[in-house]
């Protein structure tokens, strides 16, 4: 009979595997995801076709999962590559795969028929695929090794009763079928990938770190599954957006390592960034790194050292992206204040805070002044004022949302919402 490993979506099984846990399913947790609990029935009777007569049984046992939301595994799918337009390219190139497929047998065969066949492939479209499959996981007695029923879906036949792929789906990588399925359910449902049976028959220890020793064995061989290393243009950077991460998307916080300037004793700065861009592309590395440059002058200038680069596909150049505040923000220069677009003149980190760090006690935007003037550019660079002061105010608004997570709806986190949208979706 053996042991089984078993990933489920909203309760409906979706991959298993014998005898060990797979480390791509495990990419979608971490092991803070770990979750211990006491149930009835000593077989996971979500394994299709293991054993029908314990069905029922209330022999109680401990169930050992990894656990997360059908929200978190989507976020964390999309970070990884694995987003819903990918998901329907690689259906539909399978489709027509699937058409040749069957051509070529028909022609090499000569007599044998093959048009039922390349018909269904040739009419199956990504959203009837995608209704059809919404029908089998939300109709959880449709599970497709104990069904054999027909259907008046045929859609629904080829997802319940397909030997070659895994709920009919067409495409690669098993995550990619992940993904569609949790687009396909509640945003509040369980995925669970229940190791139980393992660690049971002992493969597994009790207490043994599963989920990270096998995303370790993964990251030798996989550049997909290994965190993404954010380059910023200094610590500040590094410390307001990993608060903002933990804040904001805290079940993305481990999928992204940031560049330490302080164990690296790197100075920091455009220029600087730019050579660690040029240096990570020289040596190969194969993680995918996202180098983070100001919206400023100096940023801008420093950046057109890599247009002469051809840079591999795992690196990304951004800058912070614009914000509408910032088209029409005071600015301090020698004829005094003046309302001006500072978007791509002055757009360091600070200036993403939130306008309730922004605002000075008398009412007042803090101005952004003026400093020297580049003339390869021909524009003027800008710095926001009282940095110091502003860095304090962001500082004491996360201590705030990290006590109380309700204070984030009523704080200021456009900003930097903004520029982490910029950041998670730097591959798509």
């Amino acid at each position: 009979m053996g042991s089984y490993a078993e990933l489920s979506v909203a309760g409906y099984s979706v991959h298993w595997s014998k005898s060990y846990v797979s480390g791509t399913v495990m990419t979608l947790f971490r092991e803070s995801d770990r979750r211990i609990r006491t149930r009835k029935h000593g077989i996971n009777d979500l394994i299709q076709g293991i054993d029908d007569v314990c069905a029922g049984s209330e022999i109680e046992e401990t169930a050992i999962e990894y656990v997360c939301s059908a929200k978190h595994a989507a976020d964390r799918l999309d970070v990884m590559g694995f987003n819903m337009q990918r998901v329907q390219a690689e259906f539909e190139s399978g489709c027509l795969a699937r058409v040749a497929e069957y051509r070529s047998w028909e022609e090499m065969s000569g007599d044998a028929d093959w048009s039922g066949d390349i018909s269904f492939y040739e009419n199956l479209t990504f959203s009837a695929y995608v209704a059809a499959l919404k029908e089998v996981i939300s109709e959880s007695k449709m599970q497709f090794a104990r069904s054999r029923t027909l259907h008046v879906n045929p859609i629904v036949n080829h997802i319940l009763d397909n030997e070659d792929t895994l709920l009919g789906y067409l495409g690669g990588d098993c995550r990619l079928l992940f993904r569609l399925a949790c687009e396909v359910v509640a945003e509040d449902s369980e995925v669970i990938h229940d190791i139980t049976d393992l660690v049971g028959s002992g493969y597994y220890g009790v207490d043994e770190a599963v989920c990270e020793n096998a995303l370790r064995d993964l990251v030798a061989t996989h550049p997909e599954n290994t965190p993404r290393i954010i380059l910023t243009e200094g610590t500040t950077d590094i410390w307001i957006l990993k608060a903002a991460l933990a804040i904001l998307y805290p079940h993305l916080s481990d999928f992204y390592h940031f560049f330490d300037f302080d164990v690296s004793r790197s100075r920091g700065g455009a220029g600087h960034l730019v050579s660690l861009v040029k240096a990570f592309s020289a040596a190969g590395v194969t993680n995918r790194i996202i180098a983070l440059f100001d919206n400023d002058t100096a940023a801008h200038e420093a950046v057109r050292a890599l247009k002469s680069i051809t840079l591999p596909s795992n690196i990304a150049v951004l800058h912070y992206p614009d914000l509408e505040l910032l088209r029409s923000y005071p600015t301090l220069g020698p004829g005094g204040l003046a309302q001006q677009d500072v978007n791509g003149l002055a757009g360091s980190i600070e200036l993403f805070l939130g306008v309730d760090v922004l605002r000075e006690r008398q009412g007042n935007l803090t101005p952004v002044q003026w400093k020297g003037y580049n003339e390869a550019l021909g524009q003027y660079q800008g710095e926001v004022m009282h940095k110091a002061k502003l860095q304090e105010a962001f500082n004491e608004k996360v201590d705030r949302c990290t006590v109380d997570p309700d204070e984030v709806k009523s704080t200021d986190w456009s900003g930097l919402e903004a520029v982490l949208r910029k950041v998670l979706t730097a591959f798509d």
